[in-house]
């Protein structure tokens, strides 16, 4: 162990009340060494951002008035986060299946959004039945295969078709209308692509040097090592990586739906969580604040309200305040 380090050792791996493990696959963090109630605990911790981020937008939708699809698109990423956490907790391949099929579920939610816009009812229904029947051919064979590589390759396919029809239709029906808002759109799912496939290269990383990252673990210890969980980054980058695409997919429906000059893209930087805000309700907010502002202002140790100063029970003209 590095010696000017103030840290913790890594125990002994402790027994597991989840056993057997019944996953197909396993990662580079090491197995309950921390307790035998998780089996991988920053992997486990950093799905909280999922957790946090799909509350965030779902409860978003209905503030801002967005199409009702994007709630249950961000409900379903939050599902990969609870599933997440009960995989990597328990290794157990059950738990495995709900993580990531529910990565699958997502996906093709977000597909029948983009594919189902502006169609007939009788189309929207053909598209509705067609991804549902995507979801459960996928899940069947995964089942009966038991090969994580089926799973990747499937999820990539359906990511790259979804990207690539609407970025055609962000292109061709959108720049006309709204080239500002097309080239910010561009810059939006761009970033969101760089950030989620960084994770999946860290997470790369993380297979091919996992005897170097574990060896280096032990010498610095905790929580030092916890910053070579490459697979915990993995959640974070690809858990902003979607969420920013997510909130790129708003823009976008608002933007074809023709509501474009009624919401707002706040996304001051590229570090920061974007959301597509309605001006209105925006607009009453800053009232409220301004309201409330108006009415209680504190100065000098004094508190105005409603036009009146008051100071530790008097009055601005003398007369003592009656206490009940």
């Amino acid at each position: 162990m590095v010696s000017w380090l103030p840290s913790i050792p890594y125990e002994p791996v402790a027994q597991s009340i989840w056993e057997p493990a019944t996953s197909t696959i396993n990662f580079c963090e090491e197995d309950f060494y921390l307790t035998g109630y998780v089996a991988e605990v920053m992997n486990v911790a950093t799905n909280s951002l999922y957790i946090w981020l799909s509350y965030k937008g779902a409860t978003h939708v209905f503030k801002h008035d967005h199409p009702r699809i994007f709630a249950i698109c961000f409900i379903s990423y939050g599902i990969i986060g609870i599933g997440s956490i009960m995989f990597h907790g328990t290794l157990k391949y059950s738990m495995q299946l709900v993580d990531e099929c529910a990565m699958i579920y997502t996906a093709l939610t977000m597909c029948f959004a983009t594919f189902s816009h502006g169609r007939s009812r009788l189309m929207q229904a053909f598209v509705m039945l067609s991804c549902i029947a995507t979801g459960l051919g996928i899940t069947l064979t995964y089942h009966y295969l038991k090969n994580p590589l089926f799973h990747q390759t499937a999820f990539a396919f359906i990511m790259i078709t979804l990207l690539s029809h609407s970025m055609y239709m962000m292109e061709t029906r959108t720049r006309l209308k709204n080239a500002a808002a097309a080239n910010l759109m561009w810059q939006m799912v761009l970033w969101g692509i760089c950030v989620f496939l960084t994770g999946f290269g860290v997470w790369n990383l993380d297979n091919i040097y996992c005897q170097q990252l574990r060896g280096w673990r032990r010498e610095v210890g905790m929580p030092w090592g916890f910053i070579s969980e490459l697979h915990a980054w993995w959640h974070l980058l690809t858990g902003i990586g979607s969420y920013i695409l997510l909130v790129w997919g708003q823009y976008l429906r608002a933007t074809l739906d023709g509501k474009g000059d009624d919401y707002d893209l706040y996304w001051p930087s590229l570090l920061s969580i974007p959301s597509v805000d309605k001006k209105e309700v925006k607009k009453k907010e800053k009232k409220k604040e301004k309201k409330e502002a108006n009415g209680k202002i504190v100065t000098n140790g004094k508190i105005v309200t409603n036009g009146k100063a008051k100071a530790n029970g008097v009055t601005a003209n003398g007369a003592n305040k009656k206490k009940l």
